[in-house]
């Protein structure tokens, strides 16, 4: 699909969108800030009790595009069935120096749902591990060595033992219900989460404030360093063209679960115009063929920013569906809902939650290139360890 392309657009051709960080470091920064509350009824020679100290910042993970870095990377034996104690070491070291080197508590979010509307994206992610795993037998039955990095695989049930490693290290863990993207974005929003950590283009084009590679996740060997690579929506769409407000149409012509690329592909085609070089690539195929992922991304983005009035969603599916010979009101249903599902999974966190203390405020929508900044006076960042964490009905927890 089109949408889940853009990660790597934005790592490999938005230069300045990916930033080195230091998770630890930066949790360690943020507990270093005072609360600076102002009384000014108390006499200078009796001041109040000391404020308590500021909790943990918490990081959700999530396990469903992290599984390789949680299973500790690449291990040679993987391929016989997997590396359980290396992968243990590794998650006890993990949940070590998040809690005691830098004060940081991981919440992990596993994918439960069973969503209709995926069916055909999992099958086309299961195809290709099919094609993989043939590749990998016939390596190894072939030269006796290990498969090549990019070929790996999770190990099957892999997902259940991080999950069982998670409950020993004593590592909070929740199952998604019904649609694991959005469950995931409302727990960031809704419970003052300081970041997300990931590796999807749909939680890159929902505005995370704060979105760090899993991908790009590395533990140092005395446990003192987490980096990693964080994400800047706002760098990627400058470059881009593209505001705040375009993002939802942007990804909903780009092509997703609700509207398939099948259902874009003469719209693509048409951006790029008869006298495109690639044009020639769609005349002589005799089946569908869709453009290269990054040429689609920068087109649709000329389109999108050129766009007089983006709430006129009837007149903007009339446009991009005018080439269209069948199905054309069930396609301008889809876009409507793709719009609909993309501006819900953007809609910002709640006021009372505060900015995130892992946000570079210099690359937040409007605002010039800066430092870190400290973390708002009077409001918390995260809840306090003595309130209860109490999560929505379709979450299933430890």
């Amino acid at each position: 699909m089109g949408v889940q392309g853009f990660q790597e657009y934005l790592e490999k051709r938005c230069p300045g969108a990916a930033v080195p960080v230091d998770l630890l470091k930066l949790a360690r920064t943020a507990a270093r800030q005072p609360p600076h509350h102002h009384h000014p009824h108390h006499h200078p020679h009796h001041p109040g009790p000391m404020p308590p100290p500021p909790p943990p910042a918490r990081i959700l993970i999530d396990a469903d595009s992290g599984l390789q870095r949680l299973y500790g990377g690449y291990q040679t034996d993987w391929v016989c069935g997997g590396e359980w104690n290396a992968m243990l070491g590794y998650l006890a070291a993990l949940s070590q120096a998040c809690l005691y080197q830098g004060g940081l508590e991981l919440v992990v979010v596993f994918n439960g749902t069973l969503g209709k509307e995926r069916w055909p994206e999992w099958a086309r992610r299961a195809q290709g591990q099919r094609q993989t795993a043939q590749l990998i037998v016939n390596h190894v039955g072939s030269k006796a060595t290990p498969p090549p990095r990019a070929w790996f695989l999770p190990p099957a049930c892999l997902s259940h033992c991080v999950r069982l490693a998670m409950f020993r290290f004593r590592v909070r863990v929740v199952q998604t219900l019904e649609d694991h993207h959005q469950e995931v974005l409302s727990l960031y929003r809704d419970f003052g989460f300081s970041g997300l950590i990931a590796q999807d283009s749909e939680f890159a084009l929902c505005n995370v404030p704060a979105y760090f590679s899993s991908h790009g996740l590395k533990l140092s060997w005395n446990g003192k360093n987490l980096t990693t690579h964080q994400y800047l929506l706002s760098e990627a769409a400058r470059q881009l063209g593209l505001k705040t407000q375009h993002l939802p149409c942007f990804a909903a012509l780009l092509g997703n679960h609700i509207l398939p690329d099948e259902d874009l592909a003469a719209f693509h085609w048409s951006l790029l115009g008869p006298e495109h070089p690639l044009a020639s690539l769609k005349v002589r195929a005799h089946h569908l063929v869709l453009p290269p992922c990054e040429v689609v991304i920068k087109a649709v983005s000329e389109y999108v920013s050129s766009i007089k009035d983006l709430g006129n969603l009837d007149a903007i599916a009339r446009d991009v569906f005018k080439q269209s010979q069948s199905r054309m009101e069930d396609k301008v249903q889809r876009f409507k809902k793709a719009v609909d599902y993309f501006s819900a999974a953007s809609k910002p966190r709640s006021p009372n939650m505060g900015p995130s203390a892992f946000i570079l405020p210099g690359f937040g929508f409007g605002g010039p290139p800066g430092h870190m900044g400290p973390m708002q006076p009077g409001k918390n960042q995260v809840d306090s360890p003595t309130q209860e964490f109490f999560l929505p009905p379709w979450c299933v927890c430890n």
